[in-house]
């Protein structure tokens, strides 16, 4: 539970600490709104809330014991990473996942990830190597384990490694950002164990070209690595909306 009076990040719940959305990635506090938002928001992204759920305020205020000013600056918060929608007349919703969303998205984030990667092949940094071999590790240790959750929330932290690893401000910032919109569509992209290990292989391709300083093979895999999560995203919205 949320303290009325709490600066620190909160420690998530179990059940939420698969994720690491987070509306304010870089901070190491976060204000109390802020906190609200980001249990809200990893709750929305594992499921917790369906898409096009009500998100009351006087009923979170109350579970977080606190007044409705911090739950409108929460609420807010999570509408500008596009998670909720927020209408003057029905208040708070969880946005719908959608298939036009999700292709113009994933096309601006594949291109993000792609020149993210060619700016680390280029560069070359022995220390992101090392980092990246070490998180691949992991990641193929989650990807074992069959854990859809926790494979879609490592390939997160993953790809905000890889363009901080760009040695570019801006592609980190952005890609960043931009993830947090797309981390939803990124876990369903990544349901199925063909996809994780599709996935996996595509990482470990991509690391190669890294070490290799192939900067065009670098960022031809990473584009794909995006390319295939929104294909498999698409394909299982359409599966559920024609059923």
């Amino acid at each position: 539970m949320v303290a009325a009076k709490a600066s620190a990040r909160a420690a998530p719940a179990a059940a939420e600490a698969v994720y690491a959305w987070s509306p304010s990635p870089a901070a190491q506090t976060l204000s109390l709104p802020e906190q609200i938002a980001e249990r809200i928001g990893n709750a929305i992204i594992r499921g917790g809330y369906e898409p096009g759920a009500r998100i009351q305020e006087q009923e979170v205020a109350d579970q977080f014991q606190v007044s409705r000013g911090p739950v409108r600056e929460a609420l807010r918060i999570l509408e500008r990473d596009g998670l909720v929608q927020i209408n003057a007349r029905r208040g708070a919703q969880v946005t719908q996942l959608d298939i036009d969303e999700v292709n113009d998205l994933f096309e601006v984030r594949a291109s993000l990830i792609g020149l993210a990667a060619r700016l680390a092949a280029e560069r070359r940094d022995p220390q992101l190597i090392a980092r990246m071999r070490a998180s691949l590790e992991r990641l193929a240790e989650v990807a074992r384990k069959a854990d859809a959750d926790a494979y879609a929330s490592a390939v997160y932290r993953h790809n905000i490694m890889l363009a901080e690893g760009s040695g570019n401000p801006f592609v980190h910032r952005m890609v960043a950002s931009l993830s947090h919109q797309t981390l939803r569509y990124s876990r369903l992209g990544l349901s199925t164990p063909k996809r994780r290990a599709e996935s996996l292989r595509n990482w470990r391709l991509l690391l190669n070209a890294i070490q290799a300083r192939k900067p065009k093979v670098a960022q031809a895999a990473a584009e794909s690595l995006v390319r295939a999560s929104r294909d498999s995203a698409v394909k299982l919205l359409r599966k559920e909306q024609s059923g």
